[in-house]
């Protein structure tokens, strides 16, 4: 049974949709904001692949056409963005300070967590780039030579 889940072609795809279906239901049943539908959907992905015996490996490469389906989103995201464009001219000053201040924020976080937990330089880049859109960041950790 192992074998048959490890080998086939979509097993990740379908876990990882399927595990985001039941963390958006449990969300919009109870209302809970720690029922985030990505984090169930993480935890339930974890679950199924430790009980049928399955390694990230075999998900991963059965997983991957839905990060082919990434760049396409994040591309998608620029529309509303466009729609919106006047709105962030007329607050330019505060969306600059606001991109400005996150960027800080994010980079000061990952270099205190890095020398406070002794990180090496590989896990170092792969978490600088954590506030990054999904697509770009993968990109951006694979450039600094972190783990994709």
């Amino acid at each position: 049974m192992r074998e048959f889940f490890a080998s086939s072609l979509f097993y990740g795809a379908a876990v990882s949709l399927l595990a985001y279906e039941l963390g958006l239901a449990l969300k919009k049943k109870f209302r809970l904001a720690v029922l985030n539908p990505l984090l169930i959907a993480v935890i339930c992905v974890i679950g199924v692949n430790l009980v049928l015996g399955v390694d990230y490996q075999s998900y991963n490469a059965s997983g991957q056409y839905l990060s082919y389906l990434l760049t396409p989103a994040t591309v998608c995201l620029a529309v509303p963005l466009y729609e919106q464009l006047s709105l962030l001219k007329e607050n330019l000053k505060a969306v600059v300070c606001g991109i400005l201040s996150g960027v800080l924020a994010s980079l000061v976080g990952v270099l205190a967590c890095a020398k406070l937990f002794g990180l090496d330089h590989e896990l170092y880049v792969t978490l600088l780039p954590k506030s990054i859109t999904t697509a770009i960041g993968m990109g951006v950790s694979q450039e600094l030579g972190g783990i994709v």
